[in-house]
């Protein structure tokens, strides 16, 4: 039964709103299993692309049994699951994160795998890791770390990029004030003091003056995701804007390609997602050479812009590149 997510706010709230600069690894790693068990076509078409590589690996018994783990605690179709997998010191770095992971309290794990009894079954060695065992606790740390290393940390550069865009265009919504920064949430609804959005299941937070975490994810893709646990500082994940609107009709692309060179056309097209220069050589089978070139001269036009993102360099549309391909 689909419900609705209701975040009541107080005057003070609107003074403790924080929107994360970066993804969070741990609420990526999450998600990103829940990408692997959705069916293509509800994906976005980005993501549909990732799915298929990663579903490629699982063919190493390792990860295979890393997912596993991860998926009895974390199924994409629990209304609920443990907010100790999603710890706040993960917006320090995967490792913070899982440090914080394997120092989880036991009375705290015992809690909240009994919530998440009382909605599905739960696999017998959570009963160990309910008891405070830290052998079973380790491995699970072991099994999110295997799960990043092998299908996240490799487009991480591209997760962030695709994340810092969306910052922006957050930022813009911002000079309007924080409510408009909160209707610019999607999907989220918002009429102040409320924001809501559709849920697994109806659930409301009264914040009460302890302010929101706003929290980007590149691999949420339809409902946001929030912290249930009442003792814990509020927290909302929500779906970055992948600006992945369907394929243009005939006649849009015919004139883009009259306007800047079919191949040009092709390159601006592609940056509906966020690329590297290999990405999308790869993408267009053409060399990376002429993929340069193209995205140099969109770059001058002021329909692309270039970032360094740790070692490589994305390649994105601007707003006017959006403009241009939404005509």
């Amino acid at each position: 039964m689909v419900g609705v997510l209701r975040i009541h706010f107080a005057d003070l709230d609107f003074r403790r709103v924080q929107l994360m600069k970066s993804p969070d690894p741990m609420w990526e790693a999450v998600l990103a299993l829940h990408v692997l068990s959705t069916p293509v076509s509800a994906l976005p078409e980005r993501l549909q692309v990732w799915r298929t590589c990663a579903r490629r690996q699982l063919a190493d018994s390792e990860l295979r049994s890393a997912c596993g783990m991860l998926n009895a605690l974390a199924p994409a179709d629990a209304s609920y699951f443990p907010d100790f997998l999603t710890p706040l010191e993960a917006a320090d770095g995967m490792e913070s994160g899982l440090e914080a992971l394997r120092s989880t309290p036991g009375h705290r794990m015992a809690r909240e795998l009994k919530y998440a009894a009382r909605r599905r079954t739960l696999p017998a060695w959570t009963h160990r890791l309910a008891a405070g065992d830290r052998g079973t606790l380790e491995d699970l740390a072991g099994a999110v770390q295997r799960f990043h290393t092998r299908l996240i940390k490799p487009d991480w550069s591209q997760v962030e990029a695709t994340v810092e865009v969306d910052r922006v265009r957050m930022l813009n919504a911002l000079e309007e004030g924080v409510g408009a920064l909160l209707g610019a949430i999607r999907p989220f609804t918002w009429s102040d003091p409320v924001l809501s959005a559709p849920y697994p299941m109806d659930h409301s937070i009264h914040l009460q003056g302890r302010g929101l975490r706003l929290i980007p994810s590149f691999f949420c893709h339809t409902n946001p995701v929030a912290i249930v646990d009442p003792n814990l500082p509020p927290v909302v994940v929500y779906p970055v804007n992948h600006h992945t609107s369907p394929v243009s009709p005939q006649h849009h692309s015919d004139a883009l390609e009259d306007l800047l060179g079919r191949n040009r056309a092709r390159v601006l097209m592609a940056l509906k997602t966020t690329h590297t220069t290999g990405g999308l050589a790869a993408r267009l089978a053409v060399s990376g050479a002429a993929v340069s070139v193209h995205v140099k001269i969109l770059r001058s036009a002021g329909l692309v812009d270039s970032r360094r993102v740790g070692s490589r360099v994305v390649h994105m549309l601007t707003p006017r590149g959006q403009q241009l391909l939404n005509c």
